[in-house]
């Protein structure tokens, strides 16, 4: 199972100064609010993960930051054999952040002309499979991929550039590059910075979560240069097998289906009495019968921190379950790049969620119980303390920057300026030291015996 730490659950007292919040930035934050944790506690006052996590965020050799979650000091041994435990792999060399590949797609120009009408009529559930020329990163060569459109130009107003997923098992059920089913190529109009899922993505694996991988790429489309992408690992079987001991379990993006779920895997079988079960969950005991709660909690608070608009947390769309045959449901984030800058800096992580939301009802059933919020919080001070270290934050924008720069100039289908693009960084780096700042505050007051007075949900002081 992945290694969580239970660190969080016990009270983290952070002896935090009392700093003002920041500025908002230049994007329209939006949310509404809940109110406080009024329910008589169901759950149990002990939790049952007793798994650890990672320490600090990687370095190099010379201190630099690498953007990778930080090794493991040691093989824990497994309490019933002796042999060393199952730990998650580590990222996929295509997503090493010291790598920053060019992927040269070749396509036969008819097919190109139906990828880019399928653009323009913008229908996401008529989204077909077209066969490349071929597909070419270094010396590798595959002639047999496929690729199709990820989302389409209703989505943003001013986007020139179509987002690609190459697949490797479309003609041939065992095809992989370099261990991968599928690559992503994404570029959200209003992810100037190319770095948002990439950053995102790195505080959640440093967490000890499992999250998808991520750099940036360069791709050339039939020989000229289309411009420069968010490179991300798709969550499907071989994330899983990466990610779990046990990678049988159903997985559900949500979004689709009868249950609100979309089955991902082990799609055969027509049943999803499993994700139902999730979904009838009344109470915290409803819950923990078949979720990992710890690990869902801190899922939600790190996106909180982030902070996610479009996710779990925020009442979004984006996300997955998946059903661990050893631990239940666990929250795995997906598509991060509505983060950071998109909300303002003292957005609240308890009360905040997105205008015309899609509901969190299992966020809402844990933290309406007094122990769970309490864990809640602590949840969010490790988050805090494990992933939120603003020098490692700045310094992986400033080296990430400084890769991408020269691709992110020439990117002929940008659809801002170069300076909206450094703006954004800028943007970004400012932010990540004002959310610090009003966590640390957040927190505090929490953390002192602050209480809800008023009812709205935010901490009055004690």
């Amino acid at each position: 199972m992945r290694h969580v730490a239970a660190l969080f659950i016990a009270p983290i007292l952070a002896g935090c100064p009392d700093p003002q919040a920041g500025a908002g930035t230049t994007e329209d934050a939006v949310g509404t609010t809940t109110t406080g944790p009024v329910a008589t506690s169901t759950g149990d006052d002990e939790p049952t993960s007793t798994s650890s996590g990672t320490g600090s965020a990687a370095t190099g050799s010379g201190g630099e930051t690498t953007g990778e979650p930080p090794a493991t000091t040691g093989e824990p041994e497994s309490p019933t054999t002796g042999e060393p435990a199952w730990q998650p792999k580590d990222c996929p060399g295509f997503y090493a952040q010291d790598r920053f590949p060019t992927v040269e797609l070749q396509i036969d120009p008819s097919e190109l002309a139906e990828l880019e009408q399928e653009w323009a009529i913008a229908d996401d559930n008529d989204l077909q499979e077209h066969p490349l020329l071929s597909f070419k990163v270094d010396d590798t060569v595959i002639a047999n991929a496929s690729v199709r459109l990820r989302g389409n130009a209703s989505h943003w107003h001013d986007q020139k550039k179509m987002q690609f997923e190459v697949s490797f098992n479309t003609y041939d059920k065992k095809g992989r590059f370099e261990g991968l089913k599928h690559v992503l190529f994404d570029a959200a109009e209003y992810n100037r910075s190319f770095l948002r899922d990439r950053l995102a993505l790195a505080i959640l694996r440093d967490v000890g979560l499992a999250a998808p991988c991520a750099n940036n790429a360069r791709v050339v489309l039939n020989g000229a240069f289309y411009g420069l992408f968010t490179n991300i690992e798709k969550v499907d079987s071989e994330f899983l097998e990466r990610n779990f001991e046990d990678p049988r379990g159903n997985l559900y993006k949500r979004g689709g289906g009868g249950s609100g779920w979309d089955k991902k895997t082990n799609e055969e079988d027509p049943s999803e009495a499993d994700v139902e079960q999730l979904n009838a969950a009344d109470t915290v005991d409803d819950l923990r019968a078949v979720m990992n709660l710890e690990q869902a909690l801190l899922e939600w608070a790190t996106e909180a921190v982030i902070p996610d608009r479009d996710g779990a947390w925020g009442g979004g769309l984006n996300q997955y379950v998946y059903n661990d045959p050893r631990t239940g449901f666990v929250v795995i984030p997906w598509d991060l790049d509505d983060t950071f800058t998109r909300l303002e800096p003292d957005t609240d992580p308890y009360t905040y969620i997105k205008e015309n939301h899609h509901g969190r009802p299992f966020y809402d059933i844990a933290t309406a119980d007094p122990v769970w919020f309490r864990r809640y919080v602590d949840a969010i001070a490790f988050a805090v303390d494990t992933g939120y270290d603003v020098a490692v934050l700045q310094g992986r924008l400033d080296a990430w920057a400084a890769q991408i720069a020269d691709a992110a100039a020439d990117d002929p289908n940008r659809p801002f300026t170069l300076d909206q693009h450094q703006d954004q960084v800028d943007d970004m780096r400012e932010f990540v030291a004002e959310r610090r700042l009003f966590l640390d505050h957040w927190l505090d007051c929490w953390q002192s015996g602050g209480v809800d007075g008023d009812h709205d949900g935010k901490c009055d002081g004690a």
